[in-house]
């Protein structure tokens, strides 16, 4: 098996969502407000706050011009999270390799 490179935890890989989440939350805006001012769902908002979607490049836009937070900023923020998830998940992947050696000793 590789040997870990950063050894980061999965609990420290923090979707951009839980951004977005405290930015409303400092704004006391709520995500049907955040919905209506970047033209896409409440459901969608909720989506990214939960971590199920990420923010794509049009929404980053969108932020911008909603909130005034630059939209460079939320595209690191997924770019960071997609990278740390990544190699978190390479890290913590059996090596392929490996894997199909120790296969075939078993056998």
């Amino acid at each position: 098996m590789a040997a870990k490179r950063t050894g980061i935890s999965a609990d420290l890989i923090i979707h951009p969502g839980e951004t977005l989440f405290d930015v409303l939350e400092e704004r006391k805006m709520t995500q049907a407000e955040l919905a209506l001012m970047t033209g896409v769902s409440p459901a969608y908002i909720n989506q990214i706050i939960k971590g199920k979607k990420n923010i794509s490049m049009k929404f980053a836009f969108a932020l911008e011009r909603a909130l005034g937070v630059p939209k460079s900023f939320w595209i690191n923020l997924q770019t960071h999270y997609d990278m740390e998830k990544l190699e978190y998940e390479q890290e913590h992947m059996p090596d392929e390799d490996t894997e199909y050696h120790q296969r075939k000793t078993a056998i």
